[in-house]
């Protein structure tokens, strides 16, 4: 894969993205947003990328979103749609992701960086982490990472960041349940390597599998999702992963699970 604004490691089931702009605060343009969109669609059908790690290069900026040079010299109407689909685009393709993908944040995560790190599974953040939509200042509205972010924290804390601009820290954006876990700079690389060493060993086929269930049922009625659950759960019990899971517990061993 030939990158010029990331790098992507592969470590023991564990996929490691990194945007490599720090000199621009590791900001999206349309090259490093075509980047991200192909790297995580190739990963998406990597059997041996059991878990995605999602970063920015350096602890300033997980990454300040929009590269605004660039969207200064956006022309017409169909220009800027191209260049704001494409962070839709990179969402979706996340949401869709079979692994878990962590958000490793540290510094700045605003603006489309802050619907980057919303719309992965887990947000693990620094003390040291700032999370904002300040776009109405620049009379811009966060209205694609809105999917994201409402999914997590609600109308009520989406007015706050949206219609406010204001940063919040990282224990507030726990709070509102933006980051999934707030630990010290100096703890964060060890934190992350903890959750993906555990994540990694788990049935990707259930993980994916729980993965649909969990978004697909948020948004059903109560009945509606315990009819779609109960076919999920289904297709679980039917698994090879799921006779290895209890074999290697009567066992009293270490299941192998093989995705299938």
């Amino acid at each position: 894969m030939q990158l010029e604004n990331l790098l992507v490691q592969r470590d023991d089931g564990v996929a490691t993205v990194t945007i490599n702009r720090p000199d621009a605060r590791n900001a999206l343009n349309t090259p490093t947003l075509a980047e991200l969109k192909r790297a995580f669609t190739e990963l998406s059908v990597d059997d041996s990328a059991r878990v995605v790690v999602l970063r920015g290069a350096g602890d300033v900026a997980f990454c300040a979103g929009a590269d605004l040079k660039e969207v200064a010299r956006l022309g017409d109407l169909p220009a800027r749609r191209r260049y704001f689909s494409a962070v839709a685009d990179l969402l979706e393709i996340i949401h869709r992701m079979p692994q878990p993908v962590v958000a490793r944040v540290a510094g700045y995560a605003l603006a489309g960086g802050m619907g980057l790190a919303a719309g992965c599974d887990f947000v693990l953040a620094a003390d040291n982490a700032e999370f904002g939509l300040p776009e109405i200042r620049l009379g811009l509205f966060p209205m694609v990472v809105m999917a994201p972010i409402l999914r997590l924290c609600g109308p009520r804390a989406a007015v706050e960041l949206a219609l406010g601009g204001e940063r919040i820290n990282a224990r507030r954006a726990y709070e509102v349940g933006i980051a999934t876990q707030v630990v010290p700079l100096a703890e964060l690389d060890a934190e992350v390597c903890r959750l993906t060493s555990k994540l990694k060993n788990f049935s990707p086929l259930v993980m994916a599998l729980g993965k649909q269930a969990i978004y697909g049922s948020a948004s059903m009625d109560y009945l509606s999702a315990l009819g779609y659950l109960k076919e999920m759960v289904a297709l679980v019990a039917s698994s090879e992963d799921l006779n290895e899971g209890v074999n290697a517990f009567l066992s009293k061993r270490t299941p192998e699970f093989k995705g299938r």
